[in-house]
């Protein structure tokens, strides 16, 4: 570091690190500029009419995430009406939505830093800030579109959190700190599920930084006034009273309070056997928080194991879980702060981990974004202590170890903008995972649909076969590539096609239209009346099958001319 470097740090130490913090979140995810719609951006953004306007306002904020039938199970309101925002803003121009995600990017960053710095002395707060501003793992919430949702969370969870520090210790919570933490819990809530364990942070942070016992308790926290006392009782019951609330309106939306619909390879697990496979996967989820090299667009079968029941693959996620357990015991007694970056991250995946209900996900970079706040205050708390032990030493092994952490830094920020080119569009996503992950049933999957949609039938196909004989229990392959025969008007190869999917998935109407209306191509008469029968059942989409139904009979009192007393024939003289 230079002598002018020094002077500026010396002078302006804040300003300076929140300048850092800034660079750093800049060039891991200016790239991402360039980037286009991917993945689920393409189902809930760009093909979707309604949130190409905002005409109907009331329509964005009470219709279900997906539109999907049947997983409608989703409702994220004022994430649809942020998306339909950009959408006009930039008359649908991808490049309004990269801007977006990278500005809350940054914000988020800052946010960290303003958290750390809370918590933390100045040089660990500035490694917290840095560290989390270049983590690799931020990608796919950056690059990828919809994960906006994340950004949005993060930022509410953390402007909470740091109103409530600042407020716990200037006293008694002020009214206008209190309504700026619910307004961010009502954002959050607004924006994705995952923000309801605003609260459970909050509680977090009283237990560990704040005070040794929570603020609720006045047999254990004494020294707060009762004004004190009461004013936190009035924000958790606020906050609870906004998240009933929340609860009874999603449920009047999507029917229930069921999550997302289970990630094929959970269904029909309990919930001991999904403790089992996501305890087989937690090796697999601390290498991605702590050190990111290899990153994926997704993890499913076979590219991860499914172990479902207790076995030797079980012993790595059990020595982590215990390692953990043993180093929060420490630091509970030792560096709180430390302490409160441990136990961040478990109660940050606590909603997405698969043991209070099944998601729609095994395994995702994104849904790891709120937790990898716990990595960077840990990173914190331990350069916190590094620096106490360097102070001891020789200006050379202090030189030496910012020489390291600033390399460290450069090269996460360097690796997080060269992975922002994978999400640039479908074919370079898709390629790349089959590429990275040949053993991943997903990758191939997407990428061969992509291929038939685009003409390329054999190579599409070739794709689809193997996603098929990757994972043979999701029903996404045969259904895909049974569509994309019937479009092409080939129903025989279709389907044995449609029938596998209508196993693997009875309850959804696009296989039964499918299978009912090839058969209907063929002059299976009986069978496509029967067929289209079965998709009324589903309870979709019942004036589609209903035509079916109409045009089986009408061909039927046409065509059957094996029955004797044909009346439809002989009502018109033809017999």
């Amino acid at each position: 570091m230079t002598e002018a470097w020094r002077r500026v740090w010396a002078d302006h130490p804040r300003a300076t690190g929140t300048a850092l913090v800034l660079l750093g979140a800049l060039v891991a995810s200016l790239v991402s500029l360039g980037n286009g719609f991917t993945l689920d951006d393409v189902l809930v953004i760009q093909v979707r009419e309604r949130l190409h306007t905002l005409r109907d306002p009331l329509a964005l904020l009470t219709t279900a995430y997906w539109q999907l039938p049947p997983d409608d199970t989703l409702w994220r309101p004022l994430g649809l009406a942020s998306f339909a925002l950009q959408w006009v803003i930039g008359d649908g121009a991808p490049v309004i939505f990269h801007a977006t995600s990278i500005a809350l990017y940054l914000a988020v960053s800052v946010a960290v830093l303003a958290l750390a710095r809370a918590v933390l002395p100045p040089v660990g707060a500035l490694a917290a800030g840095l560290v989390f501003a270049v983590h690799p793992v931020h990608v796919e919430s950056v690059g990828n579109i919809v994960g906006q949702l994340e950004l949005w969370v993060a930022l509410a969870v953390l402007l909470a959190g740091v109103l409530y520090v600042r407020g716990r210790r200037a006293g008694a919570l002020s009214a206008a700190t209190i309504a700026a933490i619910v307004a961010c819990y009502a954002l959050g809530l607004g924006m994705k599920e995952h923000a309801v364990l605003l609260p459970a942070f909050l509680i977090l942070l009283e237990v560990t930084v704040l005070r040794d016992a929570p603020a609720m308790s006045p047999e254990m926290s004494p020294e707060m006034s009762p004004h004190a006392r009461a004013r936190v009782r009035m924000l958790f019951g606020l906050c609870a009273t906004l998240a009933l609330l929340w609860l009874a309106v999603r449920s009047g939306i999507v029917g229930g309070l069921a999550g997302d619909r289970p990630h094929v390879a959970l269904k029909g697990l309990d919930a001991a056997e999904r403790g089992w496979v996501m305890l087989a996967l937690l090796p697999e989820v601390v290498r991605l928080l702590v050190w990111p090299v290899r990153l994926y667009a997704d993890y499913s079968p076979q590219f991860v194991a499914m172990h479902p029941t207790p076995n030797g693959a079980h012993l790595p996620g059990a020595l982590l879980l215990l390692a953990l357990l043993v180093a929060s015991a420490w630091a509970w007694r030792r560096d709180r702060a430390l302490a409160l970056g441990l136990l961040w991250v478990p109660l940050a995946l606590a909603l997405v981990a698969n043991l209070l209900v099944p998601t729609g996900i095994l395994l995702a970079e994104r849904t790891l974004f709120l937790a990898t706040v716990g990595v960077a205050l840990v990173a914190g708390a331990l350069v916190s202590r590094l620096q106490g032990v360097l102070s001891r030493r020789s200006p050379t092994w202090r030189t030496a170890s910012v020489v390291a952490g600033a390399s460290v830094i450069a090269l996460g920020a360097a690796h997080s903008a060269e992975r922002q080119h994978v999400w640039k569009d479908n074919e370079t996503l898709m390629t790349s995972l089959v590429v990275d992950a040949p053993t991943n049933f997903r990758g191939h999957y997407w990428l061969g649909d992509d291929l038939l949609r685009r003409g390329r039938l054999l190579e599409g196909e070739q794709m689809m076969r193997r996603a098929m004989q990757l994972w043979p229990e999701h029903d996404g392959p045969p259904l895909g590539l049974a569509l994309r025969y019937q479009e092409r008007g080939m129903c025989e190869p279709a389907l044995p096609l449609y029938q596998t999917a209508l196993r693997l998935e009875p309850r959804k109407p696009t296989p039964y239209f499918g299978y009912a209306s090839c058969l209907l191509t063929l002059g299976r008469l009986h069978e496509a009346r029967q067929a289209a029968f079965g998709g009324l059942q589903t309870g979709r989409s019942a004036a589609a099958f209903r035509f079916l139904i109409v045009q089986a009979d009408s061909a039927l009192a046409a065509t059957d001319s094996a029955a004797s007393n044909n009346w439809w024939k002989r009502r018109r003289g033809l017999q």
